[in-house]
């Protein structure tokens, strides 16, 4: 398993300020300041148990959301720093919750950092290897990466894991079956996914375009062609 330890030795000073902004929140009753430091934090022996672990989920999420809102890149990677930053906190106030990890593994994938994103991902894993959520990300993140069978694979532990509700699912599931030209897998998924949004005009369009492909496979189809 890749080691995060030099990660989290780099991003120090970022954890510093959050933690500083974090105080300030829990202290004060105040909105959250982030402001230039270069404060080094081995002068610091940082308690994570003071942080109250809601506070700092709040904060972290607020940042998170606005990130994936953001209007400019610059503004998306501003808060996408900050919110790693509250989430690290968090991932050390209670190292047994996969969730902080999840949201680190989630970042550092849209920064493009794949070694620290599978190591976050994985780590999540080892603390529950049953959670929907940490195998959906990691899904998310090799499908995006084009390496097709792991995503299948953690996409398919995400639905058995309680991701049931969750059409995208299905039709990610459906749509790398597809590539797979595996158009009978991939209009099942693609069915399950209908079921639960019948509305969903791509899935319909999904369906209807794997029954071509399946029609054009059959021996009636060939026969026709010849004839």
């Amino acid at each position: 398993m890749i080691t995060i330890r030099n990660r989290e030795q780099q991003t120090y000073k970022i954890c510093i300020i959050a933690i500083i902004s974090a105080l300030l929140i829990i202290l004060n009753n105040c909105s959250v300041c982030v402001f230039a430091s270069k404060i080094d934090s081995r002068e610091y022996n940082l308690n994570y148990s003071k942080f109250d672990e809601a506070t700092v989920k709040t904060v972290a999420d607020k940042f998170f959301k606005s990130a994936l809102s953001a209007k400019s890149e610059q503004e998306k990677a501003e808060n996408l720093e900050k919110a790693a930053a509250q989430y690290y906190i968090l991932s050390n106030t209670d190292k047994s919750d996969s969730y902080p990890c999840i949201q680190l593994g989630r970042i550092y994938d849209l920064q493009g950092n794949d070694k620290y994103a599978k190591a976050y991902f994985n780590r999540a894993l080892n603390l529950d290897n049953k959670n929907a959520d940490a195998n959906y990300y990691l899904a998310e993140f090799y499908n995006s990466r084009k390496q097709y069978q792991k995503a299948l694979e953690y996409y398919q532990n995400s639905l058995l894991y309680g991701r049931t509700a969750d059409v995208q699912t299905f039709k990610k599931i459906g749509q790398i079956y597809e590539r797979f030209a595996d158009v009978k897998r991939a209009n099942f998924y693609y069915n399950a996914g209908l079921e639960l949004n019948p509305k969903d005009k791509e899935l319909k369009g999904k369906i209807n375009k794997t029954a071509v492909k399946e029609y054009e496979k059959s021996g009636y189809y060939r026969r026709k062609i010849r004839n």
